[in-house]
């Protein structure tokens, strides 16, 4: 593919809900712009943009892909996107490279509010966005049913500049409102035809709604237009074409991706209005980001960069601006799916791939200018959902973390971290789709098997009250024996406070190289546990006296006394159970509001706080829950809200758990004993 300069380059997310068409849609552009190239079926795992086995399985998009188009002259750059939330980081990283989003709603099902958060989010970067209304040659397919819904979810600046030429069965064609003319399809080719008289009169009414809504925003036109002036369809573009960079604007077309009905106009479109990418050409500065990482099987690494300012050549040495490590760009590709087209050159603003780059992640920028500033995050969303990944054979547990951090360089909304007490592995996702996908990818692409386990909640114990004891460790052998005695006031501190360890030994009741080995018997019997098997905190130790044998005293026998005068505290005393609570940042729709408060109380929640959005219609509850009870909240607030609710949650204290949930602990209790 020959290098295009940058006022004809075009990059479209193509964005919608699961089962919208947004593949389907991609695979007709790529057949139309490729006559050589072979239409391919979701449902016979063959399309252009959805080649990943799992995706070929789900019959679903699960990570962003790139199919580069040439069309009349310009390049067309489609990331393809998935619908499901679960993969809402590739949503994330494509709205980050594009210049305009394409949302791909169905006329015959329900627009979800999965689209609605991904328009909310385009809103939020400032994106120019656009609609293709799909499937309207499917039953039960109704236009302005699809346009009022749009209009009642998006709100005001969607303007339709096509109309469907029937729909349904009758499906054969599209109106074009600025021209007043009908384009009918037909084993493949396209003719255009005056309108029929059955959509004369409904047609015109939307035509003239069109243009009033496209002349107020030039006030020369305006006054024209008042006076009987009627502008040409050319200015009315140009009009049309600024709005739609400045986000007021949000145009709305037509057809049938299957059918490759309205496929050709949507491509006029998105030479003719969409807007080119922004950026220096011209700047002797080469920048570039790093917006997606994929696991190439031959080529190992590749980034996909978005060229933010210069002109990019292949072999050009960059500067990572987080690492400050060089880089050489060696060669230069475009992307359709998995095909790879080499380019010699890529002109500010266009998206190119690079392989085998050792040091660049998802969100770097690359520069030839050495003082670059390091990048700002991404601001991809904070993955909620936490299960332990357990291998299942003995001795994998590194070579599982190796390929779990491998997964996370392609989907940063995964993370990997371990537990803190049992050190299993802790995987973090979005959703449980994209949790189980990745053990899929693991097994697939390194023969490894392993299974999901709740997280284990992070309780911990604390002395009930007081106690002075004596730890004492008395053992005699054929040879040296072991003794030592620490006798130890213990009490109880408030919550985070840790553990302090006071040394009050006088006149040599203890030699002083051997108190600190009765903190370490202490510390290491908290950390082993009390009488529900968790690490015991929040509480001192004043070691005040003891004893010991100028024979048979050692290092070692002073630390099992340590340990022995904690055990004989816990005994002493007993334990309270801390659980960790979490605060949690819950926003949702206003008007669910009280199912979200009504479900948090069911949690034990104390709400702290709510603040209303007017401009946005949603409310953020801040409310402190027990993490047990949120354990899996990503999926269970989804289901509250329809996916309309998200949160953030943070660990904020430990505090007592009420006795009448100790029966909870009782296996663990049990297994310890």
């Amino acid at each position: 593919m020959s290098a295009i300069p940058t006022e004809r380059i075009r990059n479209v997310a193509v964005v919608g809900q699961t089962g919208s068409g947004k593949t389907s849609l991609v695979e007709a552009i790529h057949h139309y712009t490729n006559k050589t190239a072979r239409m391919g079926r979701i449902e016979d795992g063959n399309t252009v943009s959805d080649f990943e086995p799992e995706e070929i399985k789900h019959r679903h998009s699960i990570s962003l892909s790139m199919v580069s188009v040439e069309y009349r002259g310009h390049k067309i750059n489609l990331l393809d996107t998935p619908g499901v939330l679960d993969f809402a980081g590739e949503v994330h990283a494509a709205l980050h490279a594009c210049d305009i989003a394409l949302f791909v709603v169905p006329a015959s099902d329900l627009i979800s509010h999965d689209t609605v958060r991904v328009w909310q989010l385009a809103a939020k970067m400032g994106k120019p966005r656009m609609c293709f209304v799909n499937k309207l040659d499917k039953e039960r397919a109704d236009f302005e049913a699809t346009i009022d819904r749009l209009a009642e979810l998006f709100g005001q600046g969607l303007a339709p500049i096509e109309m469907p030429l029937g729909q349904a069965e009758t499906l054969r064609g599209v109106i074009d409102l600025f021209s007043e003319t009908a384009t009918t399809y037909s084993n493949g080719s396209s003719s255009e035809a005056p309108l029929p008289d059955d959509v004369a009169v409904g047609e015109h009414k939307a035509h003239d709604m069109l243009l009033e809504g496209i002349v107020v925003a030039d006030e020369d036109m305006m006054a024209a237009y008042l006076e009987g002036e009627i502008p040409d369809k050319s200015a009315l573009e140009a009009i049309m074409a600024q709005a739609v960079h400045d986000s007021v604007v949000y145009p709305v077309v037509v057809g049938s991706a299957v059918r490759e009905i309205g496929v050709d106009r949507l491509l006029d479109f998105l030479c003719e209005i969409a807007p080119p990418p922004g950026g220096d050409a011209d700047s002797p500065v080469v920048r570039t980001l790093t917006f997606k990482t994929i696991a190439d099987p031959f080529l190992g690494r590749v980034n996909l960069m978005k060229v933010l300012s210069g002109k990019l050549v292949a072999d050009a040495e960059l500067t990572n601006a987080r690492t400050k490590t060089g880089e050489r760009l060696h060669s230069l590709f475009s992307l359709s799916g998995k095909e790879h087209n080499t380019q010699a050159e890529a002109a500010c603003g266009d998206i190119i791939a690079v392989a085998k780059l050792a040091s660049v992640r998802t969100g770097d920028v690359l520069s030839s200018d050495k003082t670059e500033p390091e990048p700002e995050e991404l601001g991809f969303e904070v993955p909620m959902l936490r299960v332990q990944v357990i291998p299942a054979a003995k001795g994998q547990e590194e070579k599982l973390a190796l390929a779990l951090s491998k997964l996370n360089e392609e989907e940063p909304t995964l993370r990997i971290g371990r537990d803190s007490r049992t050190h299993n592995l802790i995987l973090s996702g979005l959703g449980e789709l994209q949790i189980t996908t990745a053990l899929e990818k693991l097994e697939r692409r390194y023969q490894l098997n392993a299974t999901l386990a709740p997280c284990e909640v992070e309780y911990l114990e604390t002395l009930a009250g007081p106690s002075q004891v004596e730890g004492k460790y008395k053992k005699q052998t054929g040879g040296h024996g072991q003794f030592g005695v620490a006798r130890i006031r213990f009490a109880p501190l408030p919550r985070g406070s840790g553990i302090e360890f006071h040394d009050e030994i006088v006149g040599g009741a203890i030699p002083r190289q051997f108190i600190p080995a009765v903190e370490k018997g202490l510390m290491e019997a908290a950390e082993h546990g009390g009488m529900h098997g968790y690490p015991v905190v929040d509480f001192e130790a004043h070691l005040y006296d003891g004893a010991y044998h100028s024979v048979d005293s050692s290092e070692m026998s002073f630390k099992m006394a340590g340990s022995l005068a904690l055990r004989e505290a816990l005994t002493k005393t007993s334990t309270v159970v801390l659980e960790p609570v979490m605060e949690l940042a819950v926003t949702v729709p206003a008007h669910l509001q009280g199912d979200v408060l009504g479900d948090l109380s069911s949690r034990r929640a104390k709400v702290t706080g709510t603040e209303l959005d007017e401009k946005a219609g949603s409310v953020t509850i801040v409310a402190m829950v027990p993490a047990n009870e949120v354990a899996s909240y990503a999926s269970e607030l989804r289901s509250i809200t329809a996916g309309q609710g998200s949160y953030q949650a943070t660990y904020d204290h430990h505090e007592p758990l009420p006795k009448a949930l100790y029966n909870r602990l009782a296996p663990l209790a049990d297994k310890e004993k």
